[in-house]
């Protein structure tokens, strides 16, 4: 590959990073496979990105918040029915990792569980797409309420932070268990709270 563009090169340098920081972790992570992945040299690699660090502080704020954003974020705004379009949005993505080999979970929950004690850039970089969903969620079931979706005695934050803590619960325990069934009672029990916080 030339690196006669920039930003093409950068592009992939990030994508080829996220490919490999998701399998093996941050830590885990070969700058020399990413570089012979992409055909990059070392001193291109550090042209764009100081360090390793910010590198990787670089992948959660674009294709990681970029990911979030497409599953968790737009597919919210225009929609008519909120509570619908989340649980279809979360099968949607489990019928993708439940084809994985291993079952690698959610890139951003396991950056943030890998990385967040130990650094505080990651911590504060991780935080801010947490919050950008959580927000995302809540504005959301907000505009349900106001529809007379959401049942009257949900509160929007709080219903919000229960559905990111239940959806990354999910993605850990299947990560962890390796078990494809774990999606689908997730799945399964997602719908369930949904349909208990909506209006009847």
């Amino acid at each position: 590959m030339t690196t006669r563009d920039p930003s093409a090169t950068r592009r992939r340098l990030l994508e080829i990073g996220q490919d490999e920081i998701y399998l093996h972790g941050f830590q885990g992570a070969s700058l020399e496979k990413i570089l012979k992945r992409t055909g990059v040299t070392k001193g291109a690699f550090f042209h764009h990105f100081a360090t390793k660090t910010e590198f990787g502080y670089t992948v959660v704020d674009e294709l990681i918040a970029e990911m979030i954003a497409a599953q968790w974020v737009y597919p919210l705004r225009d929609t008519n029915d909120v509570l619908t379009t989340i649980a279809k949005e979360f099968e949607r993505g489990a019928q993708v990792l439940r084809q994985q080999r291993p079952i690698l979970g959610c890139p951003l929950n396991n950056l943030a569980q890998e990385m967040n004690p130990l650094d505080h850039g990651f911590r504060r970089h991780t935080l801010a797409v947490f919050d950008t969903w959580t927000a995302s969620y809540a504005d959301a079931l907000d505009r349900a309420a106001a529809s007379g979706i959401l049942a009257p005695t949900v509160h929007p934050d709080d219903a919000a932070h229960a559905l990111v803590a239940q959806i990354e619960g999910t993605l850990s325990l299947a990560r962890n268990s390796q078990d494809p069934e774990t999606l689908t009672r997730g799945t399964r029990s997602l719908r369930g709270y949904l349909e208990s916080i909506r209006a009847t």
